[in-house]
């Protein structure tokens, strides 16, 4: 792994991005301005694990929602099963839960996906999503039908370090450790051999090939690790909402992050953390004040595609570039 990751400049900015995010509440302690927070944490894992997709590996997936899902699912089960006789280090831990979900996901359906890119891979992907969609209605045992699945994320009698994870407050501090964890480890991973054959497959597959790599197997483990952290994203929305419908499997949710990845920036690593937040900001903010949010958002959408068809995050780059010079 390239050692500039860990580099002191780069540690300083981590440690100050994280200091930021976990003094907000002390800013903004207003309820639903929390509980917003706590959502653009969610979508910024989701969103960045998606990017690991497309960005990272030029695979255009119809279907991530399935790993975040499935994590979401696997983790309130898991919620449920712990009951009682759990405790709060076990739930703070039960996005773990999610990830291998999400993992196991990726390992099966990868194994599917990934013998083709381009367009089939699209199109592979946004079929699996819809069977897998179409499954979470007919099996209401494990998918809770309609109304989904429930449960109460503070279990036990005993706090851990004081928290219960029952206010919002404290919610929102164990999805901003699990979102720096998870930000910082998918930045590693795009240092590494992998991550940057990844970028080749992307770029190349031919001259890949030629030199020697299997670019199938590089596509594989991209969509299973990609699958790891939605599944994480999946369990973070599982404990913040306490309930987990169908609706976080559908296409819905896919077209929803692979929007902010785009509006954000598939070509910085920054990118869709930026989209993950304004978009969220419209869903919940302007969603909430108007039913034609969706309209603005299409007209927003229509206008980086034409004028800034590399997201924000490259109009970013361009002024800083100048700002340099």
């Amino acid at each position: 792994m390239n050692s500039a990751v860990f580099s002191r400049g780069r540690l300083l900015l981590w440690g100050g991005c994280l200091l930021l995010a976990l003094a907000l509440p002390l800013v903004f302690k207003s309820g639903f301005l929390i509980s917003l927070l706590c959502q653009m944490g969610i979508m910024v894992v989701f969103a960045l694990s998606y990017n690991m997709l497309l960005g990272h590996t030029g695979l255009l997936s119809f279907g991530h929602a399935v790993y975040y899902g499935l994590g979401a699912f696997a983790t309130m089960h898991t919620l449920n099963a712990v009951g009682k006789g759990g405790d709060p280090l076990t739930t703070a831990l039960l996005p773990l839960v999610g990830g291998v979900a999400g993992l196991v996901a990726g390992v099966l359906l990868g194994y599917v996906t990934t013998r083709k890119a381009g367009t089939t891979f699209a199109m592979i992907s946004l079929g699996i999503g819809e069977l897998v969609a179409a499954c979470s209605l007919m099996f209401p045992g494990v998918f809770g039908g309609e109304g989904g699945v429930s449960g109460n994320r503070v279990v036990g009698k005993d706090a851990f370090l004081g928290f219960t994870w029952g206010p919002q407050v404290e919610m929102y501090g164990l999805i901003i450790l699990w979102a720096f964890i998870c930000t910082v480890a998918m930045f590693a991973l795009t240092q590494t051999p992998l991550g940057r054959m990844a970028n080749a497959v992307r770029d190349n597959p031919e001259r890949a090939e030629f030199v020697g790599y299997d670019t199938e197997r590089v596509r594989f483990l991209m969509v299973v690790l990609s699958g790891l952290f939605a599944g994480v994203a999946g369990g973070l929305s599982a404990l913040n909402y306490e309930i987990v419908t169908a609706e976080t499997l559908n296409a819905h949710t896919s077209g929803v992050v692979l929007l902010m990845t785009f509006v954000g920036g598939i070509g910085f690593f920054y990118g869709p953390i930026i989209g993950a937040i304004l978009i969220t900001v419209m869903q919940i903010v302007i969603g909430g004040m108007t039913h034609a949010w969706l309209l603005y958002f299409g007209l927003f959408f229509l206008f980086m595609v034409l004028m800034a068809p590399g997201g924000i995050a490259s109009v970013i780059a361009i002024q800083r570039n100048l700002w340099l010079a």
